[in-house]
């Protein structure tokens, strides 16, 4: 047994054996025995709950990591596609002879994309009304 743990079944039998008194000396060897055996169990079981304890600490501490690691990878994955994206949009620019399209926070930029499509329904009308 651990020092501490003996230190403490210790007080734990001055405590209770404190409390009684008034039996004679046979009597009286057969309760500080039961005391000692009582509070050692006490002090087993009491280390015991502390280190499932502490078990448990750590297991969700490992859980709280592992959370964290994937929402941090997530996160980078997200990035890596937004970069692959630009740079997509950056070469397709350059051979359609287009501005380049930023896009951020995910949504692309509507302005440019309105532009556009005003002057195809303009190029179109007047195709069709040539024809």
């Amino acid at each position: 047994m651990k020092s501490n743990n003996k230190t403490l079944t210790n007080e734990i039998s001055a405590l209770i054996l404190g409390k009684l008194h008034g039996l004679n000396a046979k009597s009286a060897k057969k309760l500080v025995k039961a005391v000692d055996e009582t509070a050692k169990e006490i002090v087993k079981k009491y280390a015991k709950l502390q280190k499932e304890e502490t078990e448990e600490k750590e297991k969700e501490a490992k859980k709280e990591a592992k959370k964290a690691k994937e929402k941090a990878e997530k996160v980078e994955k997200e990035k890596a596609k937004a970069a692959a994206k630009a740079e997509l949009a950056a070469k397709i620019a350059i051979v359609t002879e287009d501005e380049v399209v930023v896009e951020k926070k995910g949504k692309s930029s509507k302005k440019k994309t309105a532009e556009v499509s005003e002057e195809v329904t303009s190029k179109e009308a007047s195709e069709e009304a040539g024809a």
